[in-house]
Formats: structure tokens, C-alpha cells, sequence
């Protein structure tokens, strides 16, 4: 993405960095290159596609095995890399799509899937715009890509939105 807005980089970036806090894990926001990069592929990633006015395209949550391992889970009832990865990949996109509220975007989610190496890249040699956040972890780098058409011109801030909090149940 040439031209992302810097509310929509705010929204990304906060929605990732409390998401991961609500796991246990630490992690900080990275400066965004502009320039076009091609983002590593970790063994766990998620991807959710996702449309709306002035929004089509898809979320790739790709993580470390490593920062895996710094997840708080009960021992009695451990839950399986893949299975947490394609859920934190929903949960992101929920996060970012209750922000977009304020901004009068709504946002339609796909279901979450595990990204095999042949998906990504096919992804990845699209001509499509690219936008990469990273973050910095005691265990490497956590990467949230998006990619598909995203116009910033869609944006109109009402603050009048009814953002939903942390354990609020949505009825679809």
C-alpha cells in the first residue's frame, strides 16, 4: 500500500500490540518501511480474508515458533500452534475491524486458515499492494501483513461508534 493512511497503520499496529499483551506476550512495533519487501514466512501463519467499502483484501498473521512458546497456556489443557494461530488471526482482524468503526468502515470477515509455503507464495508474486508491520518479540519478530485494495479515502472519523471491549459477546 503506496499511500496507508496513518490512522489505519495506528489501528494495525495497536490492535496487534494488545492482542498479543492479552497472550502474555510483549512486543513492540518496528518503524514501517514504505519501500516493497518480500516479509519472511514463519512455520505459524494465519490469513483471513476480508471485504468492505473501500476495503477487499487479506490478513496474514505469521509468527515464530519461538514466540509460541512464551503463550501462557493451562498444562491440563494445552491447545495446538496451528489452532492458536488461526484464532489470534481472527481475533486481530476483529480488533481492527471494531476500530474502523469510528471511522464509518465496516468490515465482512472470512474464516481464518493456516497459510501452507504454496499459498504464500502465490501471495507473494501478486502485483497486488503489499503493507508489512513488524514486531519485535523476546523470541523474534511477529509479521501482520495486508494485502488487496485498501483506500484511506474512505475514512471519515464520527467518534460516535460503539466499540465493543474485550470479552463483549457479538451476535452476528
Amino acid at each position: 500500500m503506496p499511500e496507508t493512511s496513518s490512522a489505519l497503520d495506528t489501528i494495525i499496529q495497536s490492535s496487534t500490540v494488545d492482542l498479543f499483551h492479552s497472550c502474555g506476550i510483549a512486543l513492540a512495533p518496528l518503524p514501517r518501511k514504505r519501500e516493497q519487501e518480500v516479509p519472511p514466512r514463519y512455520e505459524l501463519t494465519g490469513t483471513i480474508a476480508f471485504h468492505g467499502r473501500g476495503f477487499t483484501g487479506t490478513l496474514t498473521l505469521s509468527v515464530p515458533k519461538e514466540a509460541f512458546s512464551l503463550v501462557r497456556q493451562d498444562p491440563h489443557r494445552p491447545f495446538r500452534d496451528w489452532d492458536w494461530v488461526r484464532e489470534l488471526t481472527n481475533q486481530l482482524l476483529g480488533r481492527i475491524k471494531n476500530r474502523l468503526t469510528q471511522f464509518q468502515v465496516g468490515l465482512t470477515a472470512g474464516l481464518p486458515s493456516v497459510m501452507s509455503s504454496d499459498v504464500y507464495d502465490r501471495q507473494r508474486n501478486r502485483s497486488e499492494p503489499l503493507a508489512i508491520y513488524r514486531f519485535r518479540t523476546l523470541r523474534g519478530e511477529i509479521i501482520v501483513t495486508l494485502n488487496g485494495a485498501i483506500d484511506p479515502a474512505v475514512f471519515v472519523y464520527s467518534g460516535t461508534g460503539n466499540l465493543a471491549t474485550e470479552g463483549d459477546i457479538i451476535l452476528f
